[in-house]
């Protein structure tokens, strides 16, 4: 599964059997009185901010603007911004995902809370 490109090294996203693409999951929305962003798993954190900062939004992302977003939220995340708002995941307020099944679910504090503390705390074992 590939989200953005994490590393120059093209062997590192390389793979002989099926490659999934996250690409048109690329949807950036804002609701200045909810507050929080919903971000597309697909993007890398330049296509974030070019939609965020305009609206003076922080946004707690990548040192490198080609992150993508997927793969280095769920590995923790560590941002120029981090000594003041925590980690990338710490700012997660919930997931939509699609189960083995095929059932699309939300995940939050509230809502199916084991898998949430499971995506949140993943990036300690993979690390």
């Amino acid at each position: 599964v590939k989200s953005g490109v994490h590393t120059a090294n093209p062997e590192f996203s390389s793979t002989p059997g099926v490659h999934i693409s996250m690409s048109r999951f690329s949807e950036v929305t804002y609701n200045a009185t909810a507050q929080p962003a919903t971000i597309g798993s697909g993007l890398v954190w330049d296509d974030v901010c070019a939609v965020l900062d305009p609206l003076n939004v922080t946004v707690v992302g990548g040192r490198f603007s080609g992150f993508g977003i997927a793969g280095y939220s769920l590995r923790g995340g560590y941002s120029w911004k981090s000594n003041l708002f925590g980690l990338t995941v710490d700012n997660i307020v919930g997931y939509e995902l699609v189960l083995p099944n095929g059932t699309l679910t939300q995940v939050t504090a509230t809502k199916n809370l084991d898998l949430f503390f499971g995506l949140k705390v993943q990036f300690i074992s993979s690390t």
